[in-house]
């Protein structure tokens, strides 16, 4: 009875919201023990604990598989930021200064727009652990969601609901085509014109690819894509060899891509490049010396 007792009464605590979270993460108690470094009865009396306290089913079983109740969902962005910011005050008293030692996962859709921040902010903060992957716009957002990524560059209109950020950079969505095509010596190019090209694009989930659909579909044109591609540099090989014209942001284009970016008369094709990152995180040391670091646009 007073063990029962002592598990729901008492202060919520951090052991607990990390096994919570580590199970929802990994999708299994027994990879979220392996993970914390627990054991795997210890994992699932902190989560009996929690569900016994509030009274309020946290998680639920699905075959070998465990996933967050529609209440925990709502919950998992401020447990992720008090987990990230107890870390990081852990990691102040440890070292004795801020920035002393930590992580940042970074997912960028442009490299030619990330690649030289993040580097600038390598050279100010070398003690902290970088992991950049390339990847498109929506699936950078999709892992900001779930805790995967810390920030992210992304395409779009405007900073999507629930995340916060900083407009990098406002650009164009153009065709960038070989220096010798026709389209090079033109000013502009129209929607007739693109309507009958072999366009080179990158994948669906794509922030470029999306807004340069949705004009399309607005203008009443139906762009023929031949090839759809995961990064630029592909696109601009292929460009290059003639199998077709790409379609990019004009500020990724550079003069070793070999490809001239030409304009479209659309004014929504009008682009802008963010940095973000989930609400609750930006007070986080690591993020917040990296927004610091952030070009104004």
């Amino acid at each position: 009875m007073k063990r029962e007792q002592a598990r729901t009464t008492g202060n919520l605590s951090l052991a607990q919201l990390r096994a919570l979270e580590a199970v929802v993460r990994t999708g299994s108690f027994t990879d979220a023990a392996k993970e914390i470094g627990v054991s795997q009865p210890s994992i699932s009396n902190h989560i009996q604990g929690l569900e016994s306290r509030f009274k309020t089913k946290l998680l639920v079983k699905s075959g070998y598989s465990v996933s967050a109740t529609p209440v925990l969902v709502s919950l998992l962005p401020r447990i992720r930021a008090l987990l990230a910011l107890a870390g990081d005050l852990e990691t102040e008293l440890s070292y004795h200064r801020a920035l002393a030692a930590g992580e940042l996962r970074i997912g960028y859709s442009t490299y030619q727009l990330a690649i030289p921040i993040i580097s600038s902010f390598m050279a100010k903060h070398p003690t902290i652990s970088i992991e950049a992957r390339a990847l498109a716009s929506q699936d950078i957002i999709n892992l900001i969601e779930t805790g995967s990524l810390d920030i992210g560059f992304i395409t779009g209109r405007e900073i999507p609901a629930g995340l916060e950020g900083e407009l990098i950079l406002k650009t164009r969505i153009v065709l960038a085509v070989p220096p010798e095509h026709p389209l090079a010596k033109k000013d502009s190019a129209s929607w007739k014109d693109v309507a009958e090209l072999p366009l080179l694009q990158r994948e669906g989930s794509s922030g470029t690819r999306r807004l340069f659909e949705a004009a399309a579909t607005l203008a009443g044109t139906r762009p023929k894509t031949a090839l759809a591609l995961g990064s630029w540099g592909s696109i601009a090989t292929l460009v290059r060899s003639g199998s077709g014209i790409g379609v990019a942001l004009e500020a990724e284009i550079t003069e070793r891509d070999g490809c001239v970016g030409v304009r479209i008369e659309d004014a929504n094709l009008n682009a802008n490049h963010f940095a973000v990152w989930q609400k609750d995180m930006g007070t986080v040391a690591a993020i917040e010396a990296f927004r610091a670091g952030l070009p104004a646009p």
